[in-house]
């Protein structure tokens, strides 16, 4: 059994308590063979002579309903450490696919650099740019830099 339908029952044994409480008027009579009776109407004839009962439910015990009120904080403390690791996991999950990403960029971009004879940059101010040779092994070492970098050395 959990803790939250330990929790459940506690609140419904105590519900019970009170919903006794208020119970309607409970009769005693003995029948003509010496039986004793109890019913919440009287009997049919008068002849038995019912007595209401006064039946008043003990006070609850300080001592349950002070480990009741800690078990309640005990499991609302345990659900809301659970609800905390749930979004933890969220997150972490969502940075783990967000450096996925970052990771594959850079390989894809370290790919095109290796697949090219010369790279072209397109400035905002300027004509294309081309670069070869020296200049082409320099991109190549910077993007293999920046996939170790961000890929965790691969």
């Amino acid at each position: 059994m959990n803790m939250k339908s330990l929790c459940a029952a506690l609140c419904s044994a105590a519900a019970l308590l009170l919903v006794t409480a208020q119970a309607d008027q409970v009769y005693r009579w003995v029948d003509k063979d010496g039986q004793v009776h109890y019913s919440q109407t009287p009997p049919a004839g008068s002849a038995a002579n019912p007595q209401v009962v006064d039946i008043q439910p003990p006070l609850p015990d300080p001592t349950a309903v002070q480990q009741t009120r800690e078990l309640e904080k005990s499991v609302n403390a345990q659900d809301q450490a659970q609800q905390q690791a749930a979004e933890n996991a969220q997150q972490q999950a969502e940075q783990q696919a967000q450096q996925q990403q970052r990771c594959a960029a850079a390989r894809k971009q370290l790919q095109e650099y290796m697949d090219a004879h010369r790279v072209i940059t397109n400035p905002k101010n300027g004509p294309p740019q081309y670069y070869t040779g020296e200049d082409l092994i320099k991109f190549r070492q910077q993007a293999q830099e920046q996939v170790n970098k961000v890929c965790g050395g691969g």
